[in-house]
């Protein structure tokens, strides 16, 4: 490979993952808890956090769809009855090449995730692969279980290698990453930004290894729909076996009525980097999808609906009839107010930075009378806080009520207008 530092900016530059936004939510709850109660209830508070931060942790780890260390696509454009093939696992040198005989046959390309070591003990299948019009992908270099626990070097090392296998083999990059198992960690998208690649999953996976063949076609058929990407593997399992089970299903499948499709087209995303944009830095080029504008269209609606649906409710219709605005901000705010939140923000430097602060004075002196200061600090504190919020409470919730009522005005008016060209 030329130098492994292409980035895909098209996925991993917009925004930050939910990995991060949901860690700083979570340490940003943590901490006004922290500060703000006491006794066993801060306990139980901070553990119900630290609880729910965990199972979202494990969910976001080994369920791909969520999208929360990186954005994957596992299903493509919903408005056809079109639907892709793809292998992981690969190659094995009996049952691929009677795998792709089998899909010559039905005309169907589909999309190879081959393991690295595999890639590199069988490159005359890999270059059979795509020959034969396939395509092929990065799904790792050992496909390990402990794959997901590693980090920097390890990980890169694991993406590289098998980019390096595949190049050598077909004389292309890929830019299609799926990683094994389908599990993820919040080192990966650094990683895969760094190659290019964009990850690929799916949304119908059957489970097929080990699964009998009436099974297997059960699963996908009940599964399947428009968009759908299949994954099954061209390993561990008889080749004859293999090839039955491809046959037979891809039969069911066009006797729904469904087309097969290759995975660039379903996914609006080339599959092979270009020269510039492994030596320099870039995305591999979106592909204009042939159905996007009747995805826009159902995007459009969906906000339109959304839309109708508030400015039904009394609280918007209320907004939009008085037209709320922002003038409020632009008068000087009463004295009450603005004393109350002096308190609020008071309370929080009376609170633990006074507990440390008479913690090392007592240190200092070794007065250890000082040592009560702290949490007498502290307790005042609360009371200091309590009396902020009393002042300046009703004007929070009149600010907080003219901000929401102004968005959400601005949102209907901007949204329905668009549409109609006309004002409400």
């Amino acid at each position: 490979m030329s130098n492994g530092t292409s980035t895909f900016k098209g996925t991993y530059n917009k925004t930050v993952s939910r990995f991060h936004t949901t860690t700083i939510l979570v340490v940003l709850t943590a901490l006004g808890a922290g500060l703000s109660l006491e006794g066993p209830i801060r306990c139980f508070v901070l553990g119900l956090l630290l609880t729910a931060y965990l199972v979202i942790f494990i969910l976001g780890v080994s369920i791909l769809k969520l999208n929360f260390f990186v954005k994957a696509t596992c299903r493509g454009d919903a408005t056809v009855k079109r639907i892709a093939l793809t292998f992981d696992d690969g190659p094995d040198p009996t049952a691929t090449p009677n795998l792709l005989k089998v899909l010559k046959r039905h005309e169907i390309k589909a999309g190879f995730f081959p393991i690295g070591t595999k890639a590199r003990d069988y490159p005359e299948i890999i270059k059979q692969i795509d020959q034969e019009g396939h395509m092929l992908g990065n799904h790792s270099f050992r496909h390990g279980w402990w794959t997901n626990f590693l980090i920097s070097g390890a990980l890169d090392r694991e993406i590289r290698m098998a980019q390096e296998a595949i190049e050598a083999a077909i004389g292309k990059v890929p830019a299609y990453f799926r990683p094994p198992m389908g599990l993820t960690n919040p080192h990966l998208r650094r990683e895969l930004k760094r190659y290019g690649l964009f990850v690929v999953g799916w949304d119908v996976r059957p489970f097929d290894v080990g699964t009998s063949i009436e099974k297997v076609k059960k699963r996908v058929l009940k599964k399947m729909r428009n968009g759908s990407i299949l994954l099954l593997h061209d390993t561990g399992r008889a080749p004859a076996d293999l090839a039955r089970l491809v046959d037979e299903l891809v039969t069911e499948i066009k006797a729904r009525e469904y087309t097969f499709s290759e995975l660039e087209e379903l996914t609006g995303v080339r599959a092979y980097q270009t020269a510039e944009e492994v030596n320099i830095i870039g995305p591999a080029v979106l592909i204009q999808p042939r159905h996007e504008s009747g995805v826009v269209r159902q995007r459009g609606r969906f906000w339109r609906f959304l839309a109708q649906k508030l400015a039904s409710t009394a609280y918007v219709r209320r907004a939009i009839r008085e037209q709320v605005t922002l003038d409020a901000f632009k008068a000087s705010s009463s004295p009450r107010f603005l004393f109350g939140v002096g308190l609020v923000l008071s309370s929080y430097v009376l609170g633990w930075p006074m507990v440390g602060l008479f913690s090392i004075l007592s240190a200092y002196f070794k007065a250890p009378i000082l040592l009560m200061m702290g949490p007498a600090f502290y307790g005042f504190s609360h009371l200091v806080w309590l009396f902020g919020i009393y002042l300046a409470g009703r004007d929070c919730i009149k600010y907080a009520d003219i901000v929401l009522s102004w968005s959400l005005r601005k949102v209907v008016e901007k949204t329905l207008n668009r549409e109609t060209g006309r004002s409400l």
